[in-house]
C-alpha cells in the first residue's frame, strides 16, 4: 500500500525539504562574434604594470579642449622602426620635445623625390611653444608632414583647408622632433619662410595631441593600455618628462 509513502513526502515537503523541479537548460550563446576592435599599429608596446595607470603624482590633470580631431592626414605616410615603449624613451633619444598649440597648417616645400618629374608636396604645421623640455628652440617651431597624393594636374589631392579642420587651431600637441633634412631637389618653396627658420621632422611616434584627457597619437596609433597614455592626459606625460629630467634651458 502507498499511501503512507506519499503522505510522508507531503510531510517534508511542507516542512521545507527541497522538493525536486525542472530546470530548463541556459540558453546557448549567441554564435555573433563581438564587434572587432583595432589593433593598433605600435602593438610591440607592453602594457604596464597596474601602477604605472595610477595618475601621476603632482600633475595638474588640466583637460586640454574637447574638440573635435581627425588626424588622418597626418597618417598618411609608412613607416619602418622599431616602436619605442614611453615618451620617456623616445624623449632620451630626440633632440627637441616641446609642448604648445597648433597655431596653423601652410603649404610647404614641393620637391622632386628620386623620379623624374614625380613631385611630392609637403604642408608645415607651425606650433606655438608653451614649454620646452629639451633643446632650444624658437616660440615657434614648424613640423613637416606629407600632404598626400596628388591630381594629374600636379593639385594636391588634400588641401591645407583639409589639415586645417582635422587638427584646428589652438589644438594642445607634444612633440618628439629633429631638424629635417630634406632629401631631393627642390621645386618651390610655397611657405617663404624667414630665411634660417628651422623646419622639423617628428618621429613617427613624436606628435601626441590632446582631447580632454585623453592622448591621440597623431601619426600612429596609441595603445590606451600602454605607457603613452596617461590619466592626466598631456600634463600627466609633461610630469613624467619632468621626473625622467627633461626640464628645459
Amino acid at each position: 500500500m502507498r499511501l503512507p509513502a506519499l503522505l510522508l513526502l507531503g510531510a517534508l515537503t511542507a516542512c521545507g525539504a527541497p522538493a525536486t523541479t525542472a530546470r530548463t537548460p541556459d540558453a546557448p550563446a549567441t554564435a555573433s562574434a563581438p564587434p572587432a576592435r583595432e589593433v593598433p599599429k605600435a602593438s610591440a608596446t607592453p602594457p604596464p604594470s597596474p601602477a604605472s595607470m595610477e595618475p601621476t603624482p603632482g600633475s595638474a590633470c588640466t583637460p586640454a579642449p574637447t574638440r573635435k580631431l581627425n588626424v588622418r592626414l597626418l597618417r598618411q605616410a609608412a613607416f619602418d622602426y622599431d616602436p619605442l615603449n614611453s615618451p620617456e624613451e623616445l624623449a632620451a633619444k630626440t633632440p627637441l620635445v616641446v609642448a604648445g598649440t597648433v597655431e596653423d597648417f601652410l603649404p610647404g616645400d614641393i620637391v622632386e623625390e628620386g623620379i623624374p618629374g614625380d613631385r611630392t608636396h609637403y604642408v608645415l604645421m607651425p606650433v606655438r611653444v608653451t614649454e620646452r623640455f629639451k633643446g632650444p628652440a624658437a616660440r615657434l617651431v614648424h613640423v613637416k608632414f606629407f600632404q598626400g597624393g596628388i591630381w594629374k594636374n600636379q593639385t594636391p589631392v588634400n588641401s591645407v583647408a583639409d589639415f586645417r579642420r582635422g587638427v584646428p587651431r589652438g589644438t594642445r600637441v607634444l612633440l618628439f622632433v629633429y631638424p629635417d633634412t630634406r632629401q631631393g631637389t627642390l621645386i618651390k618653396d610655397r611657405a617663404a619662410l624667414p630665411a634660417g627658420t628651422p623646419i622639423y621632422s617628428a618621429h613617427p611616434q613624436g606628435v601626441l595631441l590632446g582631447r580632454g584627457l585623453t592622448v591621440i597619437g597623431g601619426m600612429e596609433e596609441i595603445n590606451p593600455a600602454s605607457r603613452w597614455a596617461d590619466p592626466c592626459g598631456l600634463d600627466g606625460i609633461a610630469t613624467r618628462l619632468h621626473a625622467a629630467g627633461h626640464r628645459g634651458q
